[in-house]
């Protein structure tokens, strides 16, 4: 395996918390949370470049909220500065990662997902009997 070199001293660079913050920002710029961190934008990306220098990120403050569809869930979703720290983090740490996953992992990786993954199995179903066969058996009856 070879080894990535300087991804922790890319994290808190300044062009990667502006881009971390405006990914994090998309669909959601009314939200009182987002105003609220842009109004002091800079003040808040460098307290987040000091915790990240500092191995202190400010994490845990999440909201919690029950949703129905159908069953009743309770959901977990991190803070905004949280997810400013998330995309900061995987800005530079996915396209390593993304190299390292075989080709048939679906799940939350760019140009993959679940349409993807129909297809690929599809195209599996008319190779050989026997997987339809173990996807029914493993997968659908449970």
């Amino acid at each position: 395996m070879i080894r990535a070199k300087n991804l922790f001293n890319q994290m808190y660079l300044y062009p990667n918390l502006y881009t971390a913050f405006y990914k994090a920002a998309k669909g959601k710029r009314k939200n009182a949370d987002v105003i609220d961190y842009e109004k002091d934008l800079d003040n808040n990306l460098k307290r987040l470049q000091h915790q990240i220098i500092e191995l202190s990120p400010d994490v845990g403050h999440y909201r919690f909220f029950v949703i129905r569809d159908p069953k009743l869930r309770e959901i977990c979703a991190a803070s905004f500065p949280e997810r400013v720290l998330h995309h900061a983090i995987m800005n530079i740490c996915e396209p390593v990662l993304d190299n390292y996953a075989i080709h048939d992992s679906y799940a939350c990786r760019k140009d993959k997902g679940t349409v993807k993954a129909l297809e690929r199995c599809q195209s599996f179903v008319r190779r050989s009997e026997w997987f339809l066969k173990w996807i029914l058996k493993n997968i659908l009856i449970q």
